[in-house]
């Protein structure tokens, strides 16, 4: 037997799927209303039934709970949906289209139909509210009246049952919005905390740089005028040491100012350095013998350990340097009155490793972005405010030993002191 296919099959079908109705989920308002057109017209079963592509879905069922799926070819309701009138069979057996259909011929024996198109839209004829009888029968108006109108209220259930899961769709896509939306704000709040963070920043470093400047220039002055008098007094040996103090602060102004400069260039990051054999032994050698008088001046001593014998890696001597005397420079003025700043040159699991050890006040933990940030500083309390520097120091040193395959690091202890170590990894460029 051929099964009538509607017009609008293809239309249908995608407003049935779209209707998301799961038949192995309760509906227990449209089991209700199924009892109930039973009940009113008097017939032994009650069947709510969807027409799917190829097969029937029951959505409710009273009087035969044992049926569940049946092929498309044995509904009756296949028929109904052809038209939005009730569809009714007063005898099956009669019928040719329904004489050898399964329940007719057998359980449970069916001999009459009357179906009640479920039509939620416009010509979206999804299934139907019917009723079926084991005798022969005709419905009276009333009685059909009655089943069009349950009808008419499961379909109204159908249309809320889509409404509500487009609303808890909606709902959801509001929550993961919303969601997005707070990691958006928390994303602009940490950029705004990071802004006002780099503001600070940079008002400090503008504090530190303006009183790193002040200072030696107050200092060369100072001397410049004290010297103008001991011209006119004729005191060579007064006039000689005045000339050496204008001299060094000169040198530490410009060599900050240079630092600037090749920051702002990014000179200590992007330049390409000169790479020859350079003797970490006598590097190290040179900078604590540079260094004897600086570390006197601070009542600090300075000990030298494990150089001797030359070690070459390649490398520019000048930046090398610099990083060796910005190190020892730091040591020496975060070391205790009368304390002790060690440097030493060792080979550890063949790789050359400068070590510098001072008993200072060490850095507290969690210090380490500080510590190599730009224009950063660890601790700015009144204690070492007279050590404070202008933050571009280690820094520094971090991008030179970049270009040199080398690293930087540190332990520390609070109270007991620091000790900084400089590795030269394999191969040495």
């Amino acid at each position: 037997m051929t099964i009538p296919i509607p017009t609008n099959e293809a239309e249908r079908l995608s407003f049935l799927n779209d209707m998301r109705l799961d038949a192995s989920l309760p509906f227990d308002e449209i089991q209700g209303l199924c009892d109930v057109a039973s009940r009113l017209v008097g017939a032994p079963i009650a069947l709510v039934t969807l027409i799917d592509e190829d097969q029937q879905e029951i959505l409710a069922n009273i009087g035969a709970e044992g049926l569940g799926t049946t092929s498309r070819e044995a509904s009756f309701c296949t028929h109904a949906i052809m038209d939005s009138e009730q569809f009714e069979v007063a005898d099956t057996q009669l019928d040719p289209r329904f004489s050898e259909n399964p329940f007719v011929v057998g359980d449970p024996n069916i001999r009459s139909y009357l179906g009640t198109v479920l039509e939620p839209a416009p010509e979206m004829r999804l299934g139907t509210l019917c009723v079926f009888d084991t005798k022969t029968r005709t419905y009276t108006a009333q009685e059909k009246a009655f089943l069009a109108k349950i009808g008419k209220a499961i379909s109204a259930l159908l249309i809320a049952h889509r409404d509500n899961l487009e609303l808890a769709d909606y709902s959801n896509e509001v929550t993961v919005k919303n969601a997005k939306l707070a990691e958006l704000t928390a994303s602009l709040q940490h950029s705004l905390e990071k802004l006002v963070e780099a503001e600070n920043v940079k008002n400090e470093f503008l504090s530190v740089v303006s009183h790193e400047l002040r200072t030696p220039l107050t200092s060369i002055m100072g001397a410049l005028g004290l010297m103008n008098e001991r011209f006119r007094t004729d005191e060579p040996q007064r006039t000689q040491r005045l000339i050496s103090i204008a001299t060094q602060n000169s040198g530490r102004l410009l060599s900050l100012v240079n630092d600037i400069l090749n920051l702002q260039r990014n000179e200590f990051s992007n330049r390409e350095v000169k790479l020859v054999p350079v003797d970490l032994n006598e590097m190290i050698e040179t900078s604590a013998e540079a260094y004897q008088n600086y570390g006197a001046d601070l009542d600090v001593t300075l000990t030298v350990s494990g150089a001797g014998q030359p070690c070459y890696v390649r490398g520019d001597k000048h930046l090398l340097d610099r990083v060796i005397a910005n190190i020892l420079s730091n040591a020496f003025k975060f070391s205790k009155t009368g304390g002790n700043v060690e440097i030493s040159l060792r080979d550890v699991d063949n790789q050359p490793q400068i070590s510098v050890k001072d008993n200072g006040a060490g850095i507290p933990e969690g210090s380490k972005e500080k510590v190599f940030g730009l224009f950063s500083q660890v601790d700015s309390s009144d204690s070492r405010a007279a050590q404070r520097g202008t933050g571009l120091g280690m820094y520094i040193c971090q991008n030179i030993l970049k270009q040199h395959n080398a690293t930087i690091d540190y332990e520390s202890e609070v109270g007991v002191g620091t000790t900084f170590v400089v590795t030269f990894n394999r191969p040495f460029i």
